[in-house]
């Protein structure tokens, strides 16, 4: 047995009052004389008799029944295991992550077990509520009530094992202490069976089951070129074959600008396609209408306006032709002499053309080399008056072989490889009346992957890592081939080949970098703005470019407006990773290490009842009531 005000024990001292006014008879006795003396003397030593074993019973009754009354107030008890008379230190973990959207029977997950908690958390003990963002030590459910029911979704999630090493960080480390670990969570994305590896933490899983674990997503988007035009392609996710229709729309801004609907078919997966100018801006957002996880039903992303694509032609021959093909506004086209050439030109070059070079350095050759590792292309036009040996070191740097011999014979070119990137959906038909297309000589090239061949079967074009190879020089005296029908295709789609790809959205949560295009002063700082509210990003500038890093700032989806003072300079699009779009049934299999509940009330219930103390001091109160009766009965009743 044991109490739980045992200070209160001393007052047992206070029985010796009781005691020593029973030992010392204060009383005196008056003689009153009587003429019968003998009968007198008998009468008066039956009464003491009497009087003495009286006085005994009383004093044991008062004696019983303080005793009992300062037991009671010390509280005595048995407990009900080990840990009940430990101190307790309790977190609870609510996961906020977007899957506690689905529906539960109270609403969404998250307010399903907010609402639980707080109906069923302990009024006399504080404890720790932690989420993926927040923590919350001392939390008072009564106090505190407001702080729970405003918490909200988040985006910030990591692998179970980490989670559980964050929350063990949330405890003390005294040993004489039980601690408690109450997850509140639908476990998606999360390996149940990790436990922390100490023993000293009890974890206790809440599984939250939704209603209904369908849910259509938009899981990705992506871009191709198709000429004048931007397919944009979006991929759609269910989590579980359907037979479904799904309306789907494309906003600009807020203006509908298309609708469609997909089709699942018995799959999990659909996807359709979009177009969208290259010549317009877009401010774009695809929409569904899902009833489940709404986080994932907005899709957004941005194409900003195309700069003009910056083509250089490096030139020891005439290069009309290269300025008639790059005259529109669609090119910024800028062309040099071989003597004027200045290295410091080639950096902000989307293609760079070498026009029958006499000389090729090897600084040059390293320059072109890092300009196409960067995406840029390079196109090589011989001079067929040079030597064979002239264009070796730049050939083999990009992986072909040197040029053979100079053929000095006229060919036509008739053959073209169809499938090739650079000629695929370029034609309607594959037609091979290419007879007016004539070379009179060119230098033999090995490859395995000609573009255009000659008739005797040597290659014409050719290319390999973002180098485009022409055997035969494309000056008139040599070759008719700028005045026939393949000359505007090839080269448009080399340049568009060095146009890349917009990048039309990033992940929010990702260490996200991007460039801006912006000739500002070196004090010049960038901002990122959303509905009013802006933040300045990290940001370096590298010459006439600056480069962003948002790993921190960015926590809501959405268009941000990357600007400079007033100016709008780009729109950048964020999405929230997808990875908690597919629901799937959490199995609870029994484990030797967790106990699975789905029930809120019932675990703290549980925790309650094991840290329950059985305390017997109403019985101690009975005892000493009991006495005093009998004390009472033994003065009135007892002679």
């Amino acid at each position: 047995m044991q109490f739980k005000n045992p200070e209160i024990l001393y007052a047992l001292f206070l029985l010796l009052i009781p005691i020593l006014i029973h030992l010392f008879q204060l009383r005196r006795y008056k003689k009153t004389p009587f003429t019968n003396v003998a009968f007198l003397q008998n009468l008066v030593q039956n009464t003491r008799k009497s009087s003495s074993l009286k006085k005994w019973l009383v004093l044991a009754t008062r004696l019983t029944a303080l005793t009992c009354l300062i037991l009671a107030f010390a509280q005595p008890y048995f407990p009900v295991s080990q840990k009940a008379t430990l101190a307790k230190e309790t977190v609870v973990f609510i996961d906020n992550s977007f899957s506690m959207q689905a529906t539960g029977k109270k609403g969404t997950l998250l307010t399903e077990a907010t609402q639980d908690l707080l109906e069923n958390l302990p009024t006399n003990e504080r404890i720790t509520i932690a989420t993926w963002d927040d923590t919350f030590k001392d939390f008072d459910a009564q106090t505190d009530r407001n702080t729970l029911l405003d918490i909200n979704f988040s985006p910030r999630t990591s692998d179970s094992q980490s989670l559980l090493l964050k929350l063990n960080t949330l405890f003390s480390t005294h040993k004489n202490t039980v601690k408690q670990l109450v997850l509140l969570s639908d476990f998606q994305n999360f390996n149940i069976e990790n436990t922390l590896d100490t023993n000293a933490i009890q974890q206790y899983p809440v599984v939250l089951k939704p209603v209904n674990i369908e849910n259509f997503s938009i899981d990705s988007i992506s871009v191709s070129r198709n000429a004048e035009l931007y397919n944009l392609h979006v991929l759609l996710s269910n989590t579980a074959p359907s037979d479904a229709e799904l309306p789907v729309s494309l906003y600009n801004d807020d203006k509908l600008i298309a609708k469609a609907s997909v089709k699942f078919a018995s799959k999990d997966t659909a996807s359709l396609k979009f177009q969208i100018p290259t010549n317009k801006a877009i401010n774009g957002k695809v929409s569904i209408s899902d009833a489940f996880l709404k986080y994932d039903n907005s899709f957004y992303f941005s194409i900003n306006k195309q700069e003009p694509l910056k083509v250089l032609a490096i030139s020891n021959n005439d290069a009309e032709f290269l300025k008639r093909l790059f005259r529109s506004q669609n090119f910024e086209f800028t062309s040099i002499s071989e003597k004027e050439l200045d290295y410091t030109l080639l950096q902000d070059q989307n293609m760079i053309v070498l026009n029958e070079l006499t000389n090729i350095s090897s600084s040059l050759v390293n320059v072109l080399k890092a300009h196409t590792q960067k995406g840029g292309i390079v196109v090589l036009i011989p001079a067929m008056q040079n030597r064979v040996d002239s264009y070796t070191e730049i050939l083999e740097a990009y992986g072909f072989q040197a040029f053979s011999e100079k053929v000095e014979a006229p060919n036509l070119i008739s053959q073209i490889n169809y499938d090739h990137p650079l000629y695929k959906n370029v034609f309607t038909g594959r037609s091979s009346n290419l007879q007016s297309h004539l070379v009179e000589s060119y230098f033999k090239l090995p490859s395995g992957n000609p573009i255009l061949s000659l008739e005797n079967g040597d290659p014409f074009l050719t290319g390999n890592a973002n180098l485009y190879v022409f055997t035969g020089a494309l000056a008139p005296v040599n070759s008719n081939f700028i005045n026939g029908q393949l000359i505007v295709p090839t080269f448009d789609k080399m340049a568009l080949a060095a146009l890349s790809l917009p990048q039309v959205y990033y992940t929010i949560g990702n260490n996200t970098k991007f460039d801006i295009n912006a000739a500002l002063t070196t004090d010049a700082a960038l901002v990122i703005e959303q509905n009013g509210k802006q933040f300045i990003p990290l940001q370096e500038r590298q010459g006439n470019k600056i480069a962003i890093s948002t790993a921190e700032g960015i926590f809501s989806d959405g268009l941000y407006a990357v600007k400079y003072r007033q100016d709008t300079l780009a729109i950048v699009a964020f999405n929230h990773d997808r990875a908690e779009s597919k629901l799937q049934n959490v199995n609870m299999q029994s484990s030797a290490d967790l106990s699975f509940t789905t029930d809120i009330k019932k675990l703290f219930n549980k925790l309650e009842h094991d840290s329950d103390l059985n305390l017997f001091y109403k019985w101690f109160v009975i005892f000493a009531l009991l006495a005093f009766l009998a004390e009472m009965l033994l003065l009135k009743f007892l002679k």
